[in-house]
């Protein structure tokens, strides 16, 4: 956070977190877990967020409430 407010970002409210695993030969996306300091963020919305994406078209986006 003090990182991204010393390059200028301002109000800043972090929604979640999790994990995103990038498979480039299999072309998938899977994003799951949480964040201890954040807690777990919409997959759903970060899903979405990665479908629109134009480098990731093409690619199976899923997501899951498990793991960490």
């Amino acid at each position: 956070m003090s990182e991204l407010e010393r390059s200028g970002y301002r109000s800043i409210s972090v929604l979640g977190g999790g994990r995103i695993r990038l498979d480039t030969s299999a072309k998938s996306v899977y994003i799951y877990g949480f964040s201890y300091g954040f807690g777990k963020a919409d997959h759903a919305l970060s899903q979405l967020t990665v479908e629109a994406d134009p480098r990731y078209k093409g690619y199976k986006v899923t997501w899951s409430d498990e793991g960490y």
